[in-house]
């Protein structure tokens, strides 16, 4: 049970976290130019009390959450402290190249490189305008200080709402039985935190991106329980019914509609009956109609071409078409996070 000196030592990592990020966020303005103007009417924004605040109350529910026993605190996932500076100079450096792209329109670099042709056409385009999209190992360098500056330092936060329906449905259940697939995991965050949190499950990080891959390697290891898989989330290389959870993180707001649907039935296909699938992803308009100038604005300030679909979709309309069940979905900050289970067999 967590103590005290628990809720003390989590507190002051989390502050420290967003403070981090929070200065990234605040210097790195600086160095850019005004943000382009758009060319459409922008809705009303949450002002920065209002996104603090429904951050903060997102702070506090995750540690109910560690307090009721439901999981540990979370590791830091830090590592050595001059890698995290080394991170931070790659990422200013970069950010000049965003910018240029950003402001010239340019976002289909990596379609241009015949070393990528293997790959999907909507994977090889220059995401959030990042140099290389996610196809070097400058980009995944770089990742998590970009994504984390972006949510000043509340991605790592939004990503662990999936131990919740997690830790529910293990409830009972031998984990050293149980295989979780964890679908675009990137730098491998997500899998880290489900194995530290749930210790004796056999997780699996599959991505598209050896560099991503080799990222997540390095950082988090790999062991008779914890591996890594390269493939597509439309062609995941296992076969049918061999996983028991499948989790997947900010992914579908970068997919096509089309491809959605693949996904979603290929997460039915490899999950067993009385299965789980967990996805974290942006929240969508009818979540925060208030927020809705903020969802019209990301996807112009940072080149995210499926975003405006996503936001103005059903988003639980590919799980269902895939057989899925919806179980709850909770909106945490600037996520949602939706929970389906696959009917058991008859």
């Amino acid at each position: 049970m967590a103590t005290a000196l628990d809720r003390l030592a989590y507190a002051t990592t989390q502050t420290a976290r967003v403070g981090w990020y929070m200065a990234h966020y605040a210097l790195g303005r600086r160095r850019l130019k005004p943000m382009p103007k758009p060319t459409f009417d922008v809705c009303p924004t949450p002002d920065r009390t209002a996104l603090l605040g429904d951050m903060r109350a997102l702070f506090a529910r995750e540690w109910a959450d560690i307090k009721a026993g439901l999981f540990p605190p979370p590791p830091s996932l830090a590592g050595d402290p001059l890698d995290w500076l080394r991170r931070s100079a790659a990422w200013f450096r970069d950010l000049p190249n965003v910018d240029q792209r950003r402001h010239a329109g340019i976002a289909d670099e990596p379609a241009g490189d015949p070393a990528h042709d293997h790959l999907p056409r909507y994977y090889r385009q220059n995401f959030h305008f990042q140099t290389d999209g996610w196809l070097s190992s400058q980009s995944a360098t770089i990742y998590d200080t970009q994504v984390e500056t972006l949510f000043t330092g509340s991605a790592d936060l939004m990503r662990r709402r999936a131990l919740k329906p997690l830790a529910d449905w293990l409830r009972g259940r031998d984990r050293r039985d149980v295989a979780v697939l964890d679908i675009a995991t990137g730098t491998g965050r997500l899998p880290a935190f489900v194995a530290h949190a749930f210790p004796g499950l056999s997780v699996t990080g599959l991505d598209l991106s050896p560099a991503y891959l080799d990222a997540a390697r390095r950082a988090h290891g790999t062991s008779r329980r914890l591996k890594w898989l390269e493939g597509a989330a439309e062609a995941i290389p296992l076969p049918d019914a061999g996983v028991d959870v499948a989790t997947c993180s900010f992914l579908f707001h970068e997919l096509p509609r089309k491809i959605r649907g693949e996904v979603a039935a290929e997460m039915a296909r490899v999950l067993k009956p009385g299965g789980r699938a967990i996805v974290v992803d942006s929240i969508v308009e009818i979540d925060r109609p208030d927020w809705k100038g903020l969802l019209d604005l990301f996807p112009h300030y940072f080149h995210e071409p499926y975003y405006a679909d996503w936001v103005r979709a059903d988003p639980d309309a590919p799980f269902v078409a895939a057989g899925f069940v919806p179980v709850e979905t909770e909106i945490a900050f600037l996520s949602r996070v939706m929970v389906f289970d696959k009917p058991a067999a008859s």
